[in-house]
């Protein structure tokens, strides 16, 4: 009789407790994640942000215990956006000193030719000019790109823009040089469509699409220029029919000074360096891929960027 009023007794005592812990494991484990919710919208915060954002983490809400680490980490994106700095001056500040000697050296080079050369001669001046001219083109992309990596305005306080007007500058601006090259360009569809940026900017953008566009079309090939609203999101889309990209070096044309296996022209690789740090700018999306239709070569390359309303 007392083992078994021990054993009740035990059961009744242990009964409640192992009841009780899933209870306390619920509890804890809800606990535990509120705690670290304020670390993950955290994390979630650094995952969204571009790669030139270094706006330093908010303490306010976080526990204490974190404080310590935020305040290293802005203390590192501190210096970082330094270091970023220091860089982005020196491009600007090394291609805006170098435009002014090689301007100069444009300058003497066009002045010999109402000069009476020896035979031979000739040759080499237009050589001179033209390494004089492909410099001149890679300063003007490097201060190009570097005016991109300065800014800083947000989208929302950029004017509103048509970007079919200006998709029709850049056509008309190339137009005489596709027509020397033999080459057919022209839209295939062009509709109203509105967005938020800078002139300049959309205007390199379609610029340097066309241009590398037309770098690569061979004579009699055709450039096709698409301008569409789909929704929420303007499409700007621009497809050649020269012989594409190779499959292992289509993940890499954005990247700069990248001119892949086939080069063409006097290019430096930094035109679709550019374009994609304005899509950037401009929260869009730029996508590049070759055609493979019906027997047809080329690349296409399409730009998302957010539509605005009138």
């Amino acid at each position: 009789m007392r083992d078994e009023i021990a054993g009740d007794m035990a059961f009744r005592t242990v009964l409640p407790i192992a009841a009780l812990i899933p209870c306390l494991l619920l509890v804890t484990a809800i606990v535990i994640a509120r705690s670290l919710l304020p670390m993950v919208h955290l994390a979630s915060d650094l995952d969204g942000r571009r790669a030139d954002d270094m706006t330093p983490l908010p303490a306010a809400q976080m526990p204490s215990e974190l404080h310590p680490f935020i305040t290293s980490i802005n203390g590192l994106l501190q210096r970082m956006r330094l270091l970023m700095d220091q860089q982005r001056r020196f491009v600007a500040d090394a291609a805006h000193e170098l435009r002014t000697p090689i301007t100069a050296l444009s300058l003497q080079a066009e002045n010999l030719d109402s000069v009476d050369l020896q035979p031979g001669i000739g040759d080499r001046v237009a050589a001179l000019r033209q390494g004089i001219g492909r410099t001149k083109h890679l300063l003007e992309q490097l201060l190009a790109l570097a005016r991109q990596d300065a800014g800083q305005a947000g989208i929302a306080t950029m004017p509103l823009v048509m970007l079919d007007d200006v998709a029709k500058g850049g056509v008309a601006e190339l137009l005489p040089e596709a027509a020397i090259r033999g080459v057919d360009l022209g839209f295939a569809r062009v509709e109203p469509t509105m967005v938020r940026g800078e002139v300049v900017m959309l205007a390199a953008l379609a610029r340097n699409l066309l241009d590398n566009a037309l770098r690569f079309t061979p004579r009699g090939g055709r450039i096709d220029v698409w301008v569409y609203r789909d929704g929420n999101t303007a499409i700007l889309e621009i497809e050649d029919s020269g012989p594409g990209v190779a499959p292992e070096e289509i993940g890499r044309i954005f990247e700069p000074f990248f001119r892949g296996k086939r080069p063409e022209g006097d290019g430096v690789g930094l035109g679709l360096s550019i374009v994609k740090r304005i899509v950037d700018r401009l929260e869009g999306l730029i996508e590049a891929a070759n055609i493979a239709e019906c027997g047809r070569t080329g690349l296409r390359v399409v730009v998302k960027l957010p539509a605005a309303a009138a």
